[in-house]
């Protein structure tokens, strides 16, 4: 996928650079929970709200996962800037005559596309990481390309977002956990129930939308 070979070039150009930021990794880890738990919850709860939270927490986490080698991570904190601007045009106008763009399944198009890009993907960056010395390719390369995934599905109000970021909190847990982003590990943990329940939060919104038309 072309999101990930951009990823992997920023990545390349940025890593020379020196780190220009002088405050506190745990300072600025606190601003980061705080700001993508809230961003989150509104999401699970959908309200757009949480795209414009969410901007400030991708900011922050970009400088983090820097600091720490995630570069992967830092990759995908691009793509969730880039993609946050971009749900809160199709929340609020991706309906029909410019209205709120109403929750939806994934068409299974859309998932046999994803299902094959995912692997090569996985792949690809991870082979990326390995060059550049990033700390746990793998599993960096697989949450990022999860979380992409994800992302997009959640820009376009699916209801299989939420089983996406579910997996792929399961494993931020244990990860960042590795890499001493403890609160982070925490945040994640929160975010997975966050994930469940707006599984159900969409399904039930769905749902009503379904009967409303009949």
């Amino acid at each position: 996928m072309l999101v990930f070979a951009v990823i992997g070039t920023v990545l390349i150009l940025i890593l020379p650079l020196q780190p220009i930021w002088s405050v506190q990794l745990s300072l600025l880890e606190a601003v980061a929970v705080v700001t993508s738990a809230w961003s989150v919850g509104l999401l699970a709860r959908n309200n757009p709200l949480g795209w414009w939270i969410g901007l400030v927490g991708v900011v922050t986490y970009a400088i983090i996962f820097y600091q720490v080698k995630l570069y992967a991570d830092v990759g995908i904190q691009i793509f969730y800037l880039i993609t946050s601007i971009q749900g809160i045009l199709i929340w609020l106008q991706g309906g029909e005559h410019q209205t709120e763009k109403p929750i939806s399944h994934l068409p299974k198009s859309q998932f046999i596309v994803s299902a094959i890009a995912f692997i090569p993907s996985v792949w690809g960056l991870r082979s990326v990481l390995i060059v550049i010395q990033g700390a746990a390719p793998f599993w960096d390369a697989l949450t990022t390309v999860g979380s992409a995934i994800a992302q997009l599905y959640l820009m376009e109000r699916y209801v299989e977002s939420w089983y996406l970021w579910i997996a792929v909190d399961v494993i931020y847990v244990p990860l960042y956990a590795s890499r001493g982003l403890y609160l982070t590990s925490g945040l994640y943990a929160v975010f997975l129930g966050m994930a469940i329940s707006g599984l159900y939060h969409f399904k039930a919104l769905y749902k009503q939308q379904s009967q409303s038309k009949i």
